[in-house]
């Protein structure tokens, strides 16, 4: 495997560090980014640099990317200078969060020696780098299978969950929306509790100890809110994103929501009030303002 080379499309926070793995285990790596500052520190570690998505499939058998928007990643993988094109790649491997259909539409796009996966991943860059993400898989078996020992450089976990493109992605979405829905509840409750004067640090210790714990009380708000950081390493931007894409998914497939609507509706009323870019862990700042008190500043000083 050292002496193959792989693609890696897309430098922002989470592809970036995925590519460092690459990068530590002394692997050929050519990269792309329109963010110039992004692409140097892999220009300083060696890797090669390609201006299109189509130059990194023609200097790589393993092409990753990991890409904001959909249009980007439909771009990537169909555009004129695309990976559709490249002459080298046999194995395209998408780890953003793209949608069933999309996925659906990539793979229908290719063509066949080109093996399609969609691979979204969880964890964060922080997981990204030590190696531990997870990461959630569909597409042809013998597919997955060339590709487990690169997946597995970014991922202690790798879920082989279908053959279909897209099952993944929708696998990944419903998995973001149960951490989203956890973690707006976790908030609105902690928020609610602030508010009647209850120290939310004291009531932490003690939802994490009966059946209210969630990943969001026992892992993010004790390292990123309570830190005072107010860091987990996914904007609102992305929440939105992620929750649309549910909701259009299961409208497509038939299937009524009640809880995604109501969640959508509150992230895009904290993004009208300057929240969009910053990180979600900031939602409890939105909700603690609507309320009439200062969340940041309880929380920091709360448990002492």
């Amino acid at each position: 495997m050292s002496q193959d080379e792989v693609g890696f499309i897309g430098l922002g926070r989470m592809g970036a560090a995925m590519a460092e793995r690459f990068i530590a285990a002394d692997m050929k790596l050519t990269v792309c980014d329109l963010n110039a500052d992004s692409l140097a520190p892999f220009v300083a570690a060696g890797a090669f640099v390609a201006n299109t998505a189509r130059e990194v499939a023609d200097r790589s058998r393993v092409v990753f990317s990991c890409l904001p928007t959909t249009q980007l990643s439909l771009d990537a993988a169909l555009g004129p200078d695309g990976i559709a094109a490249g002459g080298a790649v046999e194995i395209y491997i998408d780890t953003g969060t793209i949608g069933l259909r999309v996925a659906q539409d990539i793979a229908a796009g290719l063509p066949a020696h080109i093996g399609f996966l969609d691979a979204p991943v969880s964890g964060g860059p922080n997981g990204a780098r030590a190696g531990t993400l997870a990461t959630i898989v569909s597409g042809p078996e013998p597919v997955f299978e060339l590709a487990k020992p690169y997946l597995s450089r970014i991922a202690s976990r790798v879920f082989h969950i279908g053959e279909r493109a897209g099952q993944a992605q929708l696998a990944k979405l419903v998995n973001n929306h149960l951490s989203a829905a956890g973690r707006l509840a976790a908030f609105e409750g902690l928020v609610l509790a602030m508010k009647a004067g209850i120290d939310p640090m004291r009531l932490l210790d003690v939802i994490n100890a009966s059946t209210g714990r969630n990943h969001t009380t026992s892992d993010k708000i004790p390292a990123a809110i309570r830190s005072g950081q107010f860091a987990y390493g996914a904007r609102l931007a992305n929440s939105i994103k992620d929750e649309t894409l549910l909701m259009d998914e299961a409208e497509a497939l038939g299937v009524p929501l009640w809880i995604a609507p109501r969640m959508v509706e509150m992230l895009k009323a904290a993004a009208e009030a300057g929240y969009l870019d910053r990180d979600s862990m900031f939602l409890i700042q939105f909700m603690g303002e609507r309320a009439g008190i200062d969340a940041r500043a309880i929380l920091e000083t709360s448990g002492e």
